[in-house]
């Protein structure tokens, strides 16, 4: 199993490497994107290629972004959202939304500095949100899961 430096960064390559998700995205999965990584232009490209291939069920995009950790060491949690970007409605969003959810939820995440999450929650999601000035919808979906970590240092394990 592949140990990643926090939740997001495993969501965004189990994202990338899941069908079900990609197959919704308009560029596959280098649609599926990091939070920082996604421009204005980045959308404009995706539309255009939808409209040209004459696709209209695929979203334009899905963004991937760390949300940190909270708590004590003993009970610290790791937070990631995704976004799930389309234009011109709610109903491509609706498809991709679920195929994020069952990609994610009930999985185990193996993380550096011997931490581990042994069952990623599915915590809740926005529902529609629409940014008039970019012409964009947009959907929110949060997970998390608790943080242990590895003691099998200690000495009176």
């Amino acid at each position: 199993m592949a140990t990643y430096d926090d939740l997001a960064q495993w969501a965004l390559a189990l994202l990338r490497d899941t069908v079900g998700v990609t197959a919704l995205v308009v560029a596959g999965a280098s649609g599926v994107v990091e939070s920082g990584a996604l421009s204005a232009e980045d959308l404009q490209d995706a539309q255009v290629a939808r409209r040209e291939s004459g696709e209209s069920g695929d979203v334009l995009a899905i963004l991937v972004m760390d949300t940190g950790e909270t708590g004590a060491v003993s009970g610290k949690v790791a937070s990631c959202s995704v976004f799930v970007y389309d234009r011109g409605g709610y109903s491509n969003i609706r498809a991709a939304r679920e195929a994020v959810i069952i990609a994610l939820i009930n999985q185990p995440v193996s993380l550096a500095r011997d931490g581990y999450i042994v069952q990623t929650q599915y915590v809740a999601r926005s529902g529609h949100i629409k940014f008039q000035q970019f012409n964009l919808d947009c959907e929110r979906v949060d997970f998390r899961g608790a943080v242990h970590h590895d003691e099998s240092d200690d000495l009176y394990a």
